[in-house]
């Protein structure tokens, strides 16, 4: 369609409302596949062509949908009280109801006034607000939750949950007062491994792309075999799949039904692993069904448990052999699975500093260990040297000096003082 042709507004587009879950909506199908369609990049015009629903009825339903708070659009022709959203605080205010204006923005080193952030918890302010813009993404498609593009490769896909998993992982904050922020790092998390678990396997990954592809299913889901909360809406007639694609429908949902079911049988038998991989499978298969996802998390902490402990395994055994190039990767691997394990993040700097001479890499775990366990005086210890390897001498000395503050009887760290440059 060309631009010149448009009606007013029509170069608008629409994206789901901050809090808005999808899977609360009752939908009929032909809704749910328009309402999948729009990703906040799609302008209207467009979504009258691949809708799935006759030109006026897609106007009808965004319009509905809009009047509802269900969807905000931007672009030319925004009405009042549906401009682009800003910051991710301005997006949840407007999905609470708030004033449509216009908010002043925000200075950068001022707290925020969020309410619902809370300065007396212990976790800083910009994290709080980190994490509930973050939650405003759940929802999003994998490649767009983990950061990365649609054709992303592995490294891509495996560098980002890397980095989510330090900032997101609820351990970060492992006994400190965060408040409700604990069970929102949960949330948080279990969508970034559930992400990155079907994208890097390539199989899953291209099921997910596969049946994202198709409208949603009208059946009921697998795991729960119950039906909707609530009848789907009666002002649109109901989209009348063609045989072909109902038929491709019911074999999707039945093959996620097989590998669920196998998936809960080795997992009941402790096949942790095993588990995993086959409810990853029903996932892709049927990547509408909530409770099979609420299943995965668990199924995949286990998985990951196992997969950490035999990689430490195979790490020691090498380092028992004196084989330290070949343990460091095996460590590093570990850590992807428990990035808050200050132990790990320990061991892992002296290898990258001792075996392979990797200064950048040994500082970031060495770091690490200190920010998690800062009352011990081994890790400051190991950051000083490495600080002084890299001839930074007044980190050393700054690091040094706090380990024999916690340990004054650490000799090692007595030497390593004593034998730095003078000021």
């Amino acid at each position: 369609m060309q631009l010149g042709g448009q009606r007013s507004g029509e170069a608008r587009v629409p994206q789901l409302a901050p809090g808005c879950d999808p899977a609360q909506l009752p939908l009929s199908p032909a809704e749910g596949y328009l309402l999948s369609r729009i990703d906040g990049r799609t302008p209207w015009s467009l979504l009258r062509e691949i809708g799935g629903l006759p030109p006026g009825e897609v106007d009808r339903c965004l319009e509905r949908w809009l009047s509802e708070g269900i969807l905000v659009v931007h672009g030319m022709g925004a009405k009042d009280g549906h401009r682009p959203p800003g910051s991710p605080r301005e997006e949840r205010e407007q999905s609470r109801g708030g004033s449509s204006t216009v908010a002043e923005p925000e200075s950068s080193g001022a707290p925020s006034a969020d309410p619902q952030t809370d300065p007396n918890l212990e976790i800083p302010v910009e994290a709080q607000e980190r994490i509930l813009g973050f939650e405003t993404r759940l929802k999003r498609p994998y490649h767009e939750v983990l950061g990365v593009p649609a054709d992303a490769d592995l490294k891509a896909v495996k560098r980002a949950y890397f980095e989510l998993s330090k900032e997101y992982h609820p351990d970060r904050y492992f006994r400190r007062n965060i408040g409700p922020f604990a069970l929102r790092l949960e949330r948080i998390f279990k969508r970034i491994v559930e992400a990155y678990e079907l994208l890097s396997d390539p199989a899953t990954r291209a099921e997910v792309q596969r049946a994202v592809a198709e409208p949603p299913p009208p059946a009921p889901t697998p795991a729960s075999g119950k039906a909707p909360a609530a009848e789907p809406r009666k002002k649109l007639p109901p989209l009348h799949l063609h045989a072909p694609q109902l038929r491709a429908l019911a074999e999707r949902k039945a093959k996620a039904k097989g590998f669920f079911e196998s998936g809960m049988a080795a997992f009941r038998e402790g096949r942790w692993r095993e588990a995993a991989a086959s409810v990853r499978l029903a996932i892709a298969f049927d990547p509408w069904n909530e409770p099979v996802k609420e299943a995965f998390a668990e199924v995949q902490h286990k998985a990951n448990e196992e997969r950490a402990e035999q990689l430490l395994k195979e790490a020691n055994a090498n380092l028992d052999l004196r084989r330290v190039a070949e343990a460091l990767p095996l460590f590093e691997e570990a850590l992807h699975y428990r990035p808050h394990d200050p132990e790990l993040n320990h061991t892992t700097a002296r290898l990258a500093w001792l075996a392979a001479d990797d200064l950048k890499r040994a500082k970031e775990y060495a770091a690490r260990a200190c920010e998690l366990r800062p009352e011990v005086s081994g890790y400051r210890r190991t950051l000083g040297q490495i600080y002084k390897a890299a001839g930074l001498i007044a980190n050393a000395r700054r690091e040094l000096e706090a380990a024999l503050r916690i340990d004054p009887k650490d000799t090692e760290a007595k030497q390593e003082l004593r034998n730095l440059p003078k000021k």
